[in-house]
């Protein structure tokens, strides 16, 4: 309905977007090149951001461009689990099987990681995200697994994808072996008005809209209701233009924005 009445090629804001097209703010331009800093020297990273501003969307475009000659990434999700599962989905991912004690799961884990440098000449890119939510065992346990040569190199990549919160929790003492490990950390923050501005056109313009759909007071009220954070940016602009196509409006106002903002 919406690309049929704005005569578009596709819906817009849509959350498949080819990490090519994806809109580069000055933080995730930042981000970027954080990534790139990570990719070369090894070790953990932690990012941070409140929910929606775009973190596993930077991790599918920073993977998107990893060279698969020179790098093996494996995405885990799961982070609300035991132990044992912690262990195991980290050796099942990387290929090590899924022995059943917990010293022979940590020397398949590392060995595997060796392997992909040593005799693959890849080097390991493991992605673990919504970290805010592992059990205090599990920063522990990673701390033991990232843990290499007696702690003299670092083969892999361990990239930490949370909420800000993160920060904070790592920060306690009980915390902080763990904390000195990581390298590098980096929180992505929300857009900013002009930067939603730019957003907003940019994803029109992805999908072949001619005339600015959306008036100005339109884009500052997207910005006053989302405050720069894009996947609620995405969702108020799709419910504004789903009533504007109903009621057949060619340019969406302020008004319309705040009626869309209600089903939020």
């Amino acid at each position: 309905m919406i690309e049929a009445y704005y005569n578009l090629k596709r819906s817009p804001f849509s959350k498949d977007i080819n990490p090519g097209d994806i809109f580069v703010s000055h933080s995730l331009a930042e981000l970027h090149q954080r990534l790139d800093y990570i990719k070369e020297k090894r070790g953990i990273m932690l990012i941070t951001g409140a929910p929606g501003t775009g973190k596993t969307l930077s991790l599918r475009t920073f993977v998107s461009n990893l060279n698969e000659n020179l790098y093996r990434h494996f995405y885990i999700p799961l982070s609300t689990v035991n132990i044992m599962d912690f262990y195991r989905q980290i050796c099942a991912k990387l290929g090590g099987g899924t022995p059943y004690r917990k010293t022979q799961l940590f020397t398949s884990i590392q060995n595997t990681i060796k392997d992909y440098v040593d005799n693959f000449k890849k080097i390991p890119v493991v992605i673990f995200d919504e970290v805010h939510l592992f059990r205090n065992e599990n920063f522990y346990e990673l701390q033991i697994i990232t843990n290499f040569n007696l702690d003299s190199v670092d083969p892999a990549v361990f990239i930490l994808a949370g909420q800000p919160h993160l920060r904070e929790r790592l920060l306690r003492p009980v915390h902080q072996p763990f904390n000195q490990r990581i390298s590098l950390k980096f929180n992505l923050c929300a857009l900013s008005k002009e930067e939603t501005k730019a957003y907003i056109e940019h994803h029109m313009k992805l999908v072949g809209a001619s005339d600015a759909v959306f008036n100005q007071n339109a884009i500052c009220a997207i910005y006053q209701v989302c405050a720069g954070v894009p996947r609620m940016i995405n969702s108020l602009a799709i419910k504004s233009l789903t009533i504007g196509a109903l009621e057949k409006k060619d340019c969406i106002t302020e008004e319309d924005i705040y009626r869309a903002s209600k089903e939020l």
